[in-house]
Parts: C-alpha cells; sequence; structure tokens
C-alpha cells in the first residue's frame, strides 16, 4: 500500500515539475519578445515598461502553451503605436521564406516599354518574400528591362511607383540603384536618433549603416540613368514602395507627380522567436538624403506635382509634359 502510494505521489509531483516548467516556458516567451520590444522599438522611450512586463506576465499565466501567447503578444504590440510592428506564427513564416512559386503565388511582374515621344517606361512592383533567389531574380529582372529600354535610347524616363505596397525594401533599392544619383539617399533614423544609410555597389552588396545586410547575385548592372524621370506615386504607394519614393526625394533630374503616399514611413526589422515565429518591429522611421525625417502616420510623402486625374491617362500625359520640357 505504501508503495502504491509513493508511486501516485511520484506522479503527481512530476506532474507537477512539467506543469511548472511548461508555465515557465509559456513566460519566457512572452518575456523573450518583451525584451526585443524594449530593446529596438522606435516607440521604446514612450513606453512604462514597468507596468507592461507586469500586466503581460499575469495575462501569460492563463496561457498553458506558446500558442496561446500570440493574441497577447499582439496586443502588446498594440501599445507600441506604431503602423508596421506585427507577428507571424511559423506556417505563415513558413509561406513568406519559401518564396512564390512553392506556394503557387505568382511572381511580381515588371512592366516595362517605350511610349510615344521616345520615353521609357517602366513598373516596380512590391515583392513581399524572404527567398534569397527570388529577390535575386527580380533585381537582374529589373536590370535586364532598364538594358533593353537603354539600348533604344529614350529621351526621358517614367518610374512607376503606383499601388507599389511594399514587402521587401533590400530588393527594391537594389533593382533602383541605376536610377540613383548617389549613395546616402535613404535611411532610418531609430530611437536614439542614430542614423542608417542604406549603401548598394555594383558588387551586390547592401548596407544598412555599416553592417553589411545582404548580398545580390548580379549577373550585369545597368548604365546608370541620367536622363529626367518622373516617378509616380499614389495613394496605395505604401511601406517600401514609400522608401523607394523618398529615395528620389531632393534628387535633381527626378519630378515626382501623383498624390501623397499611404504614410507607413517605417523601418522594420523581423526577429525569429523560439518556436520560429517572426517579431517583426518598427525600430526607425524614414530619413531622406537631407535627414528630413517622415514620422507621422498617415502623413506620406507629397509628390512635387499633385495630379486631379488619377487616371492612367491623366499620370502619362503629365509624366509626358514634364519630360518633354526638360
Amino acid at each position: 500500500m505504501k508503495r502504491f502510494y509513493f508511486l501516485i505521489t511520484g506522479f503527481l509531483l512530476l506532474a507537477h515539475v512539467n506543469a511548472n516548467a511548461q508555465t515557465d516556458s509559456v513566460k519566457n516567451y512572452v518575456v523573450s519578445a518583451l525584451d526585443l520590444m524594449k530593446a529596438k522599438s522606435v516607440n521604446k522611450h514612450r513606453i512604462n515598461w514597468d507596468s507592461l512586463y507586469t500586466d503581460s506576465r499575469k495575462k501569460a499565466e492563463n496561457n498553458h502553451t506558446i500558442r496561446e501567447t500570440y493574441p497577447l503578444i499582439k496586443d502588446i504590440l498594440g501599445d507600441l503605436k506604431d503602423a508596421h510592428s506585427n507577428f507571424f506564427p511559423p506556417e505563415m513564416v513558413k509561406d513568406y521564406t519559401l518564396g512564390y512559386r512553392a506556394t503557387g503565388q505568382e511572381f511580381p511582374v515588371i512592366e516595362s516599354k517605350m511610349i510615344e515621344n521616345q520615353i521609357a517606361y517602366i513598373r516596380l512592383p512590391g515583392i513581399a518574400c524572404y527567398h534569397f533567389a527570388e529577390w535575386d531574380k527580380f533585381v537582374n529582372t529589373f536590370y535586364k528591362k532598364i538594358e533593353e529600354l537603354n539600348a533604344k535610347k529614350p529621351k526621358g524616363w517614367i518610374l512607376d511607383l503606383r499601388d507599389n505596397g511594399g514587402g521587401m525594401f533590400y530588393p527594391m533599392f537594389a533593382a533602383l540603384s541605376p536610377m540613383l544619383d548617389k549613395q546616402n539617399v535613404i535611411g532610418t533614423v531609430d530611437a536614439e536618433r542614430q542614423y542608417a544609410f542604406f549603401k548598394y555597389n555594383t558588387n551586390g552588396d547592401l548596407y544598412e549603416g555599416k553592417p553589411l545586410a545582404h548580398h545580390f547575385n548580379i549577373k550585369k548592372v545597368p548604365q546608370q540613368i541620367t536622363k529626367p524621370i518622373v516617378v509616380m506615386v499614389n495613394k496605395k504607394t505604401s511601406s517600401s514602395g514609400e522608401f523607394c519614393t523618398v529615395a528620389f526625394a531632393g534628387q535633381k533630374n527626378v519630378t515626382v507627380i501623383g498624390q501623397n503616399t499611404m504614410g507607413l514611413t517605417s523601418g522594420n526589422q523581423e526577429y525569429k522567436l523560439s518556436d520560429g515565429a517572426f517579431l517583426i518591429l518598427t525600430t526607425g522611421n524614414i530619413v531622406d538624403r537631407n535627414k528630413k525625417e517622415y514620422s507621422k502616420v498617415g502623413e506620406g510623402f507629397s509628390p512635387q506635382v499633385k495630379l486631379k486625374d488619377l487616371s492612367d491617362t491623366g499620370y502619362m500625359k503629365i509624366a509626358t509634359e514634364i519630360l518633354l520640357k526638360k
């Protein structure tokens, strides 16, 4: 009888230990997410962290698995009050890293053509995957289309960023580099007022500040474009699409036309959690080549020429007039 009693007691003790370990694991998961937010968020100085940690730990006591904490973490991200911070569960991260082809999605289409008056037109769509081979394909395709248009000796260029809802800025920035007049044209400023400018060289190396952020496998880099450029934007130009727009702010051969962009002008970084989920944090706000900061959510980038006629015809008419004058 005593032996049976000890077996039952041992089983209950083991179950209690396992339950406590599971509870600790869940709390640690939430705390690790909070630690990242506290260290990296652009709005970290606006948060009462002691209160947020205490409240979050208390709420986590009701969660028995890591997956049950996901809604809690999303709620905490809302307290940061920025436009971009987000949470991706592991299954979403998997699709994100597999890329377009593996998940049966259409790869972003880069449209290009010569239009009337010997003007080159090219559209840069957003790219929303974390698959590096597809990044290379995106950049090399854009370069090839620039080369094809360059061979026809255009008098001017139209870069269409309308409806570019963003995604991954690195491949977009690399693609646009032949159209930019110099380095240090786009960057971010963080909560400590530290600036980090994006730089890209013809070897395919992209830097964010001093560290090498990514290397692209480039087949051939086109000649630098020095002819006049009109950049088209609209309200659906957002996030990384706005980064692309701001990169042209102050460039002498460029005129931006359309309407104010969406106003999601912040820089973001992915952080992998213990179960493979991604914590996406807004770590800074966009700054242009003159260190003008775009920090107000919803304000967006204001084009030099605002259009009333937002039809394709309206855009093309004004773009052509500007380029022919130049």
